[in-house]
């Protein structure tokens, strides 16, 4: 039987509109197995033991379960191991600062720069998995395994870039495939191509890498991202070809914010008209390379759209970086 790993929350602020899944070429296969087998083991061990709370917290536990994700997960390099002091594993990347509690009911909290002050953020592990209180693995990830010894787990990583990465592990078909993240103080968007973004109530912007998720052969698996109420959710569809376990996640990145445009409300209506939105199109490419001719079709679209959007009041953002052209509608 195969092992199927999810890797949730890559968290990486990062905006990019491309899909990226890890896939292996057939001679990385037999490597790519080995892992999953040991992986297979120790959830065979920790399900059938005498004590399995005891199995399941063990730091060779943890080890095997970060191998599987970092196997899994696209070619990125791992911060330098925190440090544990009082049952919080804090590790510094760069001007990112990021604070993993062991407490599975407390929140990661994030500390980065933004323009000459600091940004403090948090963002919840998701519900859908009842986990045990953390453990940190030798490269520094922190593994919130399954109260029910099922092997799923939560994985929580910093990458050297600050980026803040949280992985689900789906170890069977009758696990959840669904996880949703909250951050307080921020509502999540989505642009109609795709690309995701947090909101922060004082106007921080903090972009979240495109989804994607890996299965126990290597394959990449249907994922999604779904906006509900004040919650991102990444949907993992897994058919009969799917090897278990996946390793899925979505992914915040802390350094670099989102730099863009907003309109207010009246120039919103305002860019309906073309000439109008040729202007604020000549206004964007001056910070970001696009073609005016074509993007202001795109601008007269998405203001038709804000105006009947529900709530009503509703404006455009236009990035301009770290990935330029993408209109999101916002709460004004």
């Amino acid at each position: 039987m195969c092992a199927f790993l999810t890797r949730k929350t890559h968290i990486r602020l990062i905006g990019t509109a491309m899909k990226r899944q890890a896939c292996v070429t057939p001679t990385e296969v037999p490597s790519r197995l080995r892992v999953w087998g040991v992986v297979a083991a120790v959830v065979a061990l920790t399900a059938t033991i005498v004590s399995p709370a005891h199995a399941s917290e063990t730091t060779d536990d943890a080890d095997a379960i970060a191998s599987l994700i970092q196997d899994a997960a696209p070619a990125t390099e791992l911060s330098e191991p925190g440090h544990l002091v009082e049952g919080e594993l804090t590790t510094d990347a760069g001007d990112v600062q990021s604070t993993v509690p062991m407490s599975a009911e407390e929140e990661i909290t994030v500390t980065s720069a933004i323009g000459s002050g600091e940004r403090t953020a948090t963002i919840d592990l998701p519900d859908e998995i009842d986990v045990k209180d953390g453990v940190v693995a030798d490269d520094g990830t922190v593994v919130f395994a399954a109260t029910d010894d099922s092997g799923d787990a939560v994985a929580v990583q910093t990458l050297d870039d600050g980026s803040t990465r949280i992985q689900t592990v789906i170890s069977s078909g009758s696990s959840a495939h669904e996880f949703g993240y909250r951050m307080a103080g921020y509502q999540p968007y989505q642009s109609d191509t795709g690309e995701v973004m947090f909101v922060s109530e004082d106007g921080h912007y903090v972009p979240v890498a495109a989804p994607w998720a890996t299965d126990a052969d290597g394959n990449p698996v249907e994922t999604r991202y779904e906006i509900r109420g004040d919650e991102l959710f990444q949907i993992v569809v897994a058919d009969g070809f799917t090897a278990y376990p996946v390793v899925a996640d979505p992914s915040w990145q802390w350094y670099g914010p989102i730099w863009g445009l907003k309109l207010t409300r009246a120039e919103t209506s305002r860019v309906r008209d073309y000439a109008a939105a040729l202007g604020m199109c000549a206004v964007l490419a001056k910070r970001a390379s696009v073609a005016c001719s074509a993007f202001a079709s795109y601008i007269i679209l998405q203001a038709n759209l804000a105006q009947g959007d529900t709530p009503a009041r509703t404006c455009l953002f236009f990035t301009a970086a770290p990935v330029p052209g993408v209109i999101f509608r916002l709460s004004c």
